[in-house]
């Protein structure tokens, strides 16, 4: 599966998690979790949602990373984080 195509789903993962629809940012990347209404719960539950979507495993620290929503994280953020987990779990 292509990277584009990846980067989608996760997209929609996350965007699907904060009942929010990527097709009203101009880059669906670039919101902050803050930007988009989350709190850390909601951090939390779009890491679970992320590890089912993909089959990939995200560490508790990891996640916690994300749960600090004022610290400026964003969609692409995740993104990053999970990227490089991808090339095993969804070949």
């Amino acid at each position: 599966m292509a990277s584009n195509e990846l980067r989608q789903r996760a997209v929609a993962t996350i965007y699907h998690e904060l009942a929010r629809d990527p097709a009203g940012e101009k880059d669906p990347l670039a919101p902050t979790l803050a930007a988009l209404g989350a709190d850390s719960l909601d951090a939390i539950q779009i890491s679970m949602a992320l590890e089912e979507e993909f089959g990939i495993e995200i560490s508790d620290a990891e996640a916690e990373s994300f749960t600090d929503v004022e610290m400026g994280k964003t969609v692409g953020d995740w993104w990053a984080l999970i990227e490089p987990k991808l090339g095993s779990a969804v070949a």
